[in-house]
C-alpha cells in the first residue's frame, strides 16, 4: 500500500503510516508548495495560478478541482495518493519530485482540510460543544 496506494488491484481506504503531528506538519508544508498554487490554501481550486489563468481567459486552461467536491471527497486515500504521484487529466505527476512519504503526508493533510471544511457540531468534543452552543 505504501508504494502504490493499492492493496492488490484496489485503492486502499486507510493510510499505510501513522498520522502524527509531524506527518501533518509535513503534509501542510508540502501541500503549500505543490498544491496551493492551483488548488488554493483551502483547497477550493482558487490558487494564484488558477486565478491568473481565469483572468487571462486561457482557452486551454482546465480549472483545478475543488478538493471539497463530493466526488473528490468520496475518493479513497489510495486514489488520492495515486493522483498526487501520477497526476490526473491536466494535473501533473509529482512522483519524481517527492518521496512517497511526502505524498502520503499530503493525502493526510488533504483529508484534514476536507474535514475542517465539512465539520459539524457533532465533531466537537462534548465538553467543548456546550460552550459553542452557549454562543
Amino acid at each position: 500500500v505504501f508504494e502504490t496506494g493499492k492493496r492488490g488491484d484496489t485503492f486502499a481506504d486507510e493510510l499505510p503510516l501513522p498520522v502524527t503531528p509531524e506527518l501533518m506538519a509535513r503534509g501542510r508544508e508540502r501541500f503549500a508548495i505543490f498544491c496551493t498554487p492551483c488548488h488554493g490554501a483551502a483547497g477550493y481550486g482558487d490558487g494564484l495560478v488558477a486565478l491568473r489563468a481565469k483572468d487571462l481567459q486561457e482557452a486551454n486552461w482546465v480549472p483545478p478541482a475543488s478538493l471539497h467536491d463530493p466526488l473528490v471527497r468520496a475518493r479513497s486515500v489510495g486514489q488520492l495518493f495515486d493522483t498526487v504521484r501520477n497526476g490526473v487529466r491536466t494535473m501533473p505527476a509529482y512522483a519524481r519530485q517527492m518521496p512517497r512519504e511526502d505524498s502520503w503526508a499530503i493525502v493526510a493533510f488533504v483529508r484534514a482540510l476536507q474535514r475542517s471544511q465539512h465539520a459539524s457540531l457533532a465533531d466537537v468534543p462534548a465538553a467543548e460543544r456546550a460552550a459553542l452552543e452557549a454562543h
